[in-house]
């Protein structure tokens, strides 16, 4: 098996073509174009879906042909110097191929890969997630974990978390809305609410869930607990499916940015019940002008809101 850091494009003239024997079940190839430019060819004895060649990978050309001898698949990579995140994206893709009993069960498995990289790809990979960005998204999916899965099922609670996209709340289900907030447990219980949206909602209910996190060796990064709720969700395919995308909504991919990730203890853990006169902006009193609102709240005053976590009606 090839290594990480080894590029196996490298000693490949110009339109080239080279079987990976390491899977040798399946016709997987490196290949390069007539310019040199790296690809990946898969070779199915079933045709690739249309919609497979509508997919968008940044910096990717994604094509397909289908001749007397099988169907055909190409990736060929527009820039040369990006090949090592090409490399991930063709073991994960070489990774699906051998697993799937069939091709049928291939191309469907490859399709849901590259929909996965299509979004990741939307980000900067090269990137280092902030810490704020890893608190925000290890508290969402600790309360995705311990607060929404028990009460609605781990792909219900998927189907319901908005991700780094939602305009509104983190989960919105039918009567209820969870917002979920995090701080840095040494500077104490305040969060920063982002849009008047954030803590209005016209459900019947709506709660804050607050985590304090201390970052710490004895904790957990959130590659952690992704691994962990992507292995719950094995048996529910389209389920996984979508977490593994909205994650990848906030630039996580567990191939590139492991080495760089804080681990965090949820040394603090609160909720409140958001109902007048929770300190919130009402959006009904925010002249048209005001195009964007973000304000800061003190929880250590708010006391009188708080709840348990048993007196949650989600």
């Amino acid at each position: 098996m090839t290594k990480l850091n080894e590029n196996p494009w490298a000693q490949m003239p110009p339109s080239s073509k080279r079987r990976i024997e390491e899977w040798s079940e399946r016709d997987l190839f490196w290949i390069t174009d007539l310019k040199g430019a790296y690809g990946f060819h898969i070779r199915s004895s079933t045709p690739f879906r249309e919609n497979s060649t509508r997919l968008r990978l940044k910096g990717i050309v994604i094509g397909k042909n289908v001749t007397d001898e099988g169907a055909d698949f190409y990736l060929v990579l527009q820039r040369n110097d990006d090949w090592q995140i090409f490399k991930v994206l063709c073991l994960d893709l070489i990774s699906a191929a051998v697993n799937a009993p069939t091709d049928r069960s291939m191309i469907a498995a490859i399709e849901t890969r590259l929909r996965r990289w299509q979004q990741l790809l939307k980000s900067d990979l090269q990137k280092q997630l902030s810490i704020e960005t890893q608190m925000g998204l290890f508290s969402e999916l600790l309360c995705m974990r311990d607060v929404m899965a028990p009460r609605l099922g781990l792909g219900e609670a998927v189907k319901k978390w908005g991700g780094p996209t939602a305009d509104k709340q983190d989960f919105v289900c039918d009567s209820s809305a969870v917002e979920v907030k995090s701080y840095l447990s040494s500077k104490g219980p305040t969060v920063i609410v982002s849009s008047v949206q954030q803590l209005w909602t016209d459900k019947d209910r709506l709660y804050l869930a607050v985590y304090g996190l201390s970052p710490s060796d004895a904790g957990a990064t959130i590659e952690d607990i992704f691994t962990e709720l992507t292995t719950l969700l094995n048996g529910n395919l389209d389920a996984k499916e979508l977490f593994e995308t909205k994650v990848g909504q906030y630039g996580f991919a567990p191939e590139f940015n492991a080495g760089e990730l804080t681990k965090f203890i949820a040394d603090g853990q609160r909720f409140y019940s958001v109902f007048e006169p929770f300190p919130r902006i009402n959006p009904t009193f925010v002249a048209g002008e005001i195009t964007s609102v973000k304000y800061t709240i003190d929880l250590s005053r708010c006391s009188r809101f708080e709840i348990q976590e048993g007196d949650l009606h989600i």
